[in-house]
C-alpha cells in the first residue's frame, strides 16, 4: 500500500477542539487580510478562503456576528451573506470553470459542521471526478493549487 502524507491535515484535527478562541472571530478582529486569506469584507459579513478545502477555491461566507444558529442571524446579514455567495459563485465560475457547485451551511457538529459554533456558508466549485478514489478510499484529498495562488487568483474579483 502507498502512503500520501498529509501533515497540515493532522495538525487541523490535533487542534480542532484545543482553540480556545473563535478561528471567524479572530479572523474577523485581525487587519491581516492576506495572510488570513480574507478575500472581501462585507458590512455584516466576510469572504474568506477555507484553510482546509475540498476543491480549490473553496470559500465561506462569515458573518461577524458570533452565533451558531442559522435562525437567530438577522435578517441584513443573511441577505448580504447569500448575496456574497451567489457573487462568490459567479467569480468562481469566471475564474475555474467549475462543472458544478455545492453552496450551503452545516449546522451543528452532527451536520458536519468543523467550527459549529458561528455559522458560515459555503462555496465549493466542483468537477466531474473531483471525487476520485484518493479522496472517497483514501480519505485524502489532492488539490492542484497552493492557498496563496487561490487567493491571488479570487482576490481582484472581489475588489
Amino acid at each position: 500500500m502507498e502512503h500520501i502524507w498529509s501533515p497540515w491535515r493532522y495538525r487541523y484535527i490535533a487542534s480542532a477542539d484545543k482553540q480556545a478562541a473563535c478561528v471567524f472571530c479572530t479572523i474577523q478582529n485581525s487587519r491581516d487580510d492576506a495572510t488570513n486569506f480574507v478575500l472581501y469584507r462585507g458590512r455584516l459579513v466576510f469572504v474568506v478562503l477555507n484553510l482546509f478545502p475540498y476543491t480549490s477555491g473553496h470559500l465561506m461566507i462569515v458573518p461577524y456576528e458570533h452565533t451558531a444558529s442559522f435562525a437567530r442571524l438577522n435578517q441584513e446579514a443573511t441577505s448580504e451573506m447569500f448575496e456574497l455567495a451567489k457573487r462568490s459563485q459567479a467569480i468562481l465560475d469566471e475564474e475555474y470553470h467549475a462543472d458544478g457547485f455545492n453552496i450551503g451551511l452545516n449546522l451543528g457538529r452532527a451536520a458536519g459542521a468543523g467550527i459549529a459554533d458561528h455559522i458560515h456558508v459555503h462555496v465549493v466549485p466542483r468537477w466531474m471526478g473531483d471525487a476520485n478514489f484518493v479522496s472517497i478510499i483514501g480519505e485524502t484529498r489532492v488539490l492542484p493549487e497552493d492557498l496563496a495562488t487561490t487567493y491571488q487568483r479570487l482576490k481582484s474579483h472581489f475588489g
